[in-house]
């Protein structure tokens, strides 16, 4: 009669394990989408005036446009960051225009070398964080400047 009666109740063990199991998965998944989901901007520390400063006048001592505008041909940015209508990202028409106000107190220069090597810590309203986060190992501060004083010389109206 002892085995008749565990016999009976291991069917409800299980249901009961396998539903706690689901619970516990859901509140897990739960969590971690809700961590994931926060925007990175949100995640990012304060910033003050100094921030990036010593690398961007490094990167900036002899930069040229010339050099930054091939280096955006050679990494493809402008798939991307297409001249007019940016759809996936900010467009370069324009930038160094938003670039000045867009994050506080960074200057225009700080805030590009910030987009470029740290693409995450700022996320204009709108976009993903679809940039390549690992352009700070591929390129050179010298070729950051480069791109960054391109950028600097692209005017325009075109907000985003």
């Amino acid at each position: 009669m002892a085995d008749n009666l565990t016999m009976r109740h291991r069917p409800r063990l299980a249901v009961t394990f396998t539903i706690a199991l689901l619970i516990l998965s859901t509140i897990v998944f739960a969590v971690a989408f809700s961590a994931t989901s926060l925007s990175e901007s949100a995640l990012s520390p304060a910033i003050d005036a100094q921030s990036y400063a010593t690398e961007v006048a490094a990167a900036l001592a002899d930069a040229l446009a010339s050099e930054g505008e091939t280096l955006i041909e050679v990494f493809q940015c402008s798939i991307c960051h297409v001249m007019g209508e940016g759809r996936v990202a900010p467009s370069f028409t324009g930038m160094a225009d938003r670039a000045e106000a867009r994050r506080q107190p960074l200057s225009a220069a700080q805030y590009l070398y910030e987009s470029i090597v740290s693409p995450g810590a700022y996320l204009v309203e709108g976009y993903a964080n679809a940039m390549p986060g690992n352009f700070a190992d591929r390129l050179t501060q010298t070729e950051i400047g480069h791109i960054i004083a391109y950028l600097l010389s692209i005017s325009g109206g075109v907000s985003d």
